[in-house]
């Protein structure tokens, strides 16, 4: 029986870089748009991460975002098709953040020119990048589709984020946060601890602390009880926005106290950038695949 030809797509929120895709080739990246005073810009293509964060905080008005049209990726799909792949895995951000996923899952599931798994990855950023990555490299090995989903799975199952942001205005603008629940919990006026929620994969806030720097340390002893009860090795991703020499320091003193996990640091993009805006903070963890 032939081996299945897979490819493994993407979007931009999945943060990797040209190089990584190149040095994959069997990874394809479809850009979300974000749009400022009416100039659409496709992520890492249309504008780099230090002209929007200058940016950012001089517009009267948030950006909007916008995933690929169904046409988009039907186009893309049928590219594949043409290059000779006949199993696709396509690896999305969350439906807890938007609906893409949701709706390309039903525009897909009676594509005939090869099988499609929309796959949702329960997050986005470095983490999504890591599960790619994973996906890529065995789809080289010739493993199977079902060997590769189950993979997946496993490392989804593994994975989580505490983060914080400089000011929750972003993520309530945008609907990402509910205002009632940031007024009720106190967060306008101090620094939040949020994460993804186990079932919808939504955002919600878990803490409320006065600083940035306690933030950071609430946020390390958080992961210290993940890291306590893990059987498995853990790679911890360091994320943030328009801060990475803090971030580089934040990675540093971390090891002093984790140096068995392996870390890499990575800067948050302008999609995701949008709605948590300038200065944040995240550490997300997940199985060494």
């Amino acid at each position: 029986m032939p081996v299945s030809k897979i490819a493994i797509v993407t979007d931009s929120t999945a943060s990797l870089s040209p190089d990584e895709v190149a040095a994959l080739s069997n990874v394809y990246v479809v850009p979300i748009t974000f749009t400022i005073n009416n100039n659409i810009y496709p992520e890492g293509i249309g504008m780099s991460n230090d002209e929007f964060y200058a940016l950012l905080p001089t517009l009267t008005k948030l950006p909007t975002t916008a995933p690929p049209t169904p046409q988009m990726m039907l186009s893309l799909y049928d590219d594949l098709v043409e290059k000779g792949y006949d199993q696709i895995i396509s690896i999305h951000l969350t439906a807890g953040i938007t609906g893409f996923v949701d709706n390309l899952r039903m525009f897909t599931q009676h594509y005939e020119g090869a099988q499609i798994v929309v796959y949702d990855s329960h997050m986005a950023l470095t983490p999504m990048g890591y599960q790619v990555k994973t996906a890529a490299k065995m789809a080289k090995e010739n493993k199977s589709l079902d060997q590769i989903i189950a993979k997946l799975d496993q490392l989804r199952a593994s994975m989580g984020v505490f983060f914080v942001v400089d000011d929750l205005k972003n993520l309530v603008t945008g609907g990402r946060l509910s205002k009632t629940g940031a007024l009720a919990g106190g967060l306008l006026k101090i620094k939040p601890i949020l994460t993804l929620s186990k079932d919808s994969h939504q955002i919600i806030p878990i803490g409320k602390i006065r600083t940035m720097k306690k933030a950071l340390t609430n946020i390390e002893e958080r992961f210290k009880a993940i890291y306590e009860k893990s059987t498995q090795p853990l790679h911890v991703m360091f994320m943030g926005t328009n801060n990475v020499s803090a971030l580089e320091k934040w990675a540093a003193d971390f090891k002093t106290r984790f140096p068995d996990v392996s870390t890499e640091i990575d800067e948050i993009g302008p999609v995701i950038g949008t709605h948590v805006g300038t200065n944040a903070f995240a550490l997300s963890w997940i199985n060494e695949s």
